[in-house]
């Protein structure tokens, strides 16, 4: 599992801006407790997704230290025809916001794996709760998704108005950051409804009396893609969204003002890497 989400959240960002993953380095500092059978099975997580993305593994670095490191270096090539890849910032008023993925899966998965007491619980809580489960421990990074979405820019033209990024903090971090919403001040009602969360997620928070809605709006590392697009490149695009094997759904549209949730402040601002 280690092995795999240390090299699954690169991907995704390479993926993230339309560009083809071609291969990685890795700096690994081991503790000198890791033995060959953990060696192997983290190599073979990372190995699982080398295979399926055919990426090349350039080199790195080993070391010893009192913690477990692992650093990945991640790159990809992007087309001729969109050299600056796919970005965040290039909305404008009227613009569709949409998602490919799901969005508070993996934040489920860390919540019941946190709540477990042993090894026994937590693989109870594997076979309970297995999407959840899954979707924390080893999501798929959707660069394929990511790429198929540049070159549908490209064919139509949008290359610079096609906006794109992964969601790793959450749809409420990073919503205003695919928006560039400090600089230029647009948000969107984001609209999120039973039909629109995963059946684990309504279950557990129908148990604890939880919003669901808020409870997908703040969860992290979906590794999800967030984006934007003209409205009128819209119908054709939910077309080819119609094609790709995990949920794809119409979030917003992009106006003046904040990101709101369901017409309402969100209750939080999402993950944030350095707060106390």
């Amino acid at each position: 599992d280690i092995g795999w989400k240390a090299l699954a959240v690169n991907i995704s960002d390479v993926g993230s801006s339309g560009a083809k993953p071609l291969g990685f380095s890795i700096g690994l500092t081991l503790t000198g407790k890791e033995d060959s059978a953990w060696l192997e099975a983290f190599c073979q997580g990372m190995k699982a997704l080398t295979d399926r993305f055919e990426l090349a593994i350039s080199g790195g670095d080993l070391a010893r230290s009192p913690l477990l490191n692992v650093c990945v270096t991640a790159w990809g090539e992007l087309p001729d025809a969109m050299p600056r890849g796919l970005r965040r910032g290039v909305a404008r008023e009227g613009d569709v916001v949409f998602l490919i993925g799901n969005a508070g899966l993996a934040r489920l998965g860390l919540t019941i794996l946190e709540e477990t007491k042993s090894a026994e619980e937590a693989l109870a809580a594997t076979e309970r709760w297995p999407a959840a489960c899954a979707q924390h421990l080893r999501p798929m990074p959707l660069a394929f998704e990511g790429m198929a979405l540049g070159r549908f820019a490209i064919e139509h033209g949008l290359q610079d108005r096609v906006g794109l990024m992964d969601v790793s903090d959450g749809l409420a971090r990073d919503l205003p950051r695919l928006l560039d919403s400090r600089k230029s001040g647009l948000g969107a009602d984001i609209r999120l409804h039973a039909d629109h969360i995963h059946a684990e997620v309504l279950r557990y928070c129908s148990k604890n009396g939880i919003d669901g809605a808020s409870f997908a709006f703040m969860g992290g590392e979906d590794y999800s893609l967030a984006a934007t697009c003209p409205a009128d490149a819209w119908p054709e695009l939910e077309i080819l969204l119609a094609s790709f094997s995990v949920p794809c759904l119409r979030l917003g549209t992009v106006r003046r003002g904040p990101v709101t949730l369901n017409g309402k402040a969100p209750d939080a601002a999402g993950f944030d890497h350095f707060s106390a």
